[in-house]
C-alpha cells in the first residue's frame, strides 16, 4: 500500500485495510483522515486561510537558475507634475520675453523646438540616466501626428510646452502674424498638449524666436513666453553623424560665456519649411552630443531645471 504523508509531521500513515472493508470503505477513510489534517492547525497556530505569499502560482513562468541582476535606482528622482488641463492653472505669466533659467545659484535649462520627434525617444533615455529634466517645445501638428511621444516625454516628467500650431514665420502668413492669429495658433496647439498630458500648457516659444505680437497673445493664455540664451545650432548639423558635427553642437551649446543662469536651445526634429538643404531634420548629431553636453554644465556647478523651476 503506498504511504500518505500527514500534514505537519510529514510522516508515513500507513492504512491498513480492516477486514471486510471493501474499496469503498478505505477511501471513505482515506477522506475523513485528509479533512482532519486540514481542520487542524498546529499548537498555537492560527488556521490557514490562503496560500502563503512565497508559493508561486502553477501558472507562473519559472525563473532561470541564473541570479537576476539588480536594476539601480535612478539618480534622482522623477518629479510628478499634476494639475488642471486649463490655462487657468498657469502661474501668472512673465511681463516680458523669459532668456534665463529659474532658481538660485547657477542653473541651466535645456530646451528642445520643433517636436515631438524621433529623437526624443533617445533624449529621454540620456535625460532619465541623468537623473534630471528637460522643456519640449512642441508644435500641434507634430504633436497631433506623434501622440505617443508626447505622452512618453510627460510620463518621464519632461515640461511640455507650446511651439505654435503649424511652424509659420511672421513672412509666411498672409498679413504677417496678427493678434489674432497667433491666438489661434497658441489655443489649438495648447488644446492638443493638455487633452495628451492632462497638464496646464504655461509657457510658449515663438517659431523662429519672432516677436510680433507674442506678448500681446501669450499672456492673455496665461501663458510665459521664452526663447534662449545658448543656441547650439543644431539645425545646421549634416544628414549624418560626425565627430567634426557633434563637436561643433557641445562647443554651440556650452558657449554659455560665464551666464549664471543659461537657456540652451536644441531641436527634436524640423518644424520649419526650409528645404533640407538649408536647414536639417536630421538630430543624430545632437543625440550624441547630449551627453557631453550634460557633462560639462554639471561640471562646471550648474544645476538643470525645467523653465517652470522643476529640477
Amino acid at each position: 500500500m503506498s504511504p500518505l504523508f500527514s500534514r505537519g509531521t510529514m510522516e508515513p500513515v500507513r492504512i491498513r485495510r480492516p477486514a471486510g472493508l471493501g474499496l469503498w470503505g478505505i477511501l471513505l477513510a482515506v477522506i475523513l483522515l485528509s479533512g482532519c489534517a486540514l481542520q487542524r492547525p498546529a499548537d498555537g497556530a492560527a488556521p490557514v486561510t490562503s496560500p502563503p505569499a512565497t508559493i508561486a502560482s502553477a501558472h507562473a513562468r519559472p525563473t532561470s537558475a541564473t541570479p537576476s541582476t539588480t536594476v539601480p535606482a535612478p539618480s534622482a528622482p522623477t518629479p510628478t507634475r499634476t494639475g488642471s488641463a486649463t490655462p487657468a492653472a498657469c502661474p501668472k505669466p512673465a511681463s516680458g520675453f523669459v532668456t534665463h533659467a529659474p532658481g538660485k545659484g547657477k542653473t541651466v535649462a535645456l530646451t528642445f523646438d520643433d517636436g515631438p520627434g524621433p529623437a526624443d525617444r533617445d533624449y529621454v533615455g540620456i535625460l532619465d540616466h541623468y537623473g534630471i529634466h528637460a522643456t519640449f517645445f512642441e508644435t500641434g501638428a507634430h504633436a497631433k501626428a506623434s501622440p505617443d511621444i508626447v505622452r512618453l516625454l510627460a510620463s518621464h516628467g519632461e515640461l511640455i510646452a507650446d511651439h505654435s500650431w503649424s511652424h509659420d514665420y511672421p513672412t509666411q502668413v498672409r498679413g504677417g502674424w496678427s493678434l489674432a492669429y497667433l491666438r489661434d495658433q497658441f489655443r489649438r496647439t495648447n488644446a492638443e498638449l493638455a487633452a495628451l498630458t492632462g497638464r496646464p500648457v504655461c509657457f510658449v516659444r515663438p517659431p523662429g524666436g519672432f516677436r510680433t505680437d507674442v506678448l500681446a497673445a501669450a499672456p492673455g493664455l496665461r501663458m510665459t513666453a521664452a526663447l534662449w540664451s545658448v543656441d547650439s545650432e543644431d539645425w545646421k548639423q549634416p544628414p549624418r553623424t560626425t565627430a567634426a558635427a557633434t563637436n561643433r553642437i557641445v562647443a554651440n551649446a556650452t558657449a554659455a560665456d560665464g551666464q549664471a543662469h543659461p537657456i540652451v536651445l536644441m531641436h527634436s526634429t524640423k518644424a520649419s519649411h526650409e528645404p533640407e538643404s538649408l536647414v536639417s531634420s536630421y538630430r543624430g548629431n545632437t543625440v550624441v552630443a547630449l551627453p557631453r553636453v550634460i557633462e560639462w554644465y554639471r561640471s562646471h556647478g550648474y544645476r538643470f531645471v525645467t523653465l517652470d523651476g522643476a529640477a
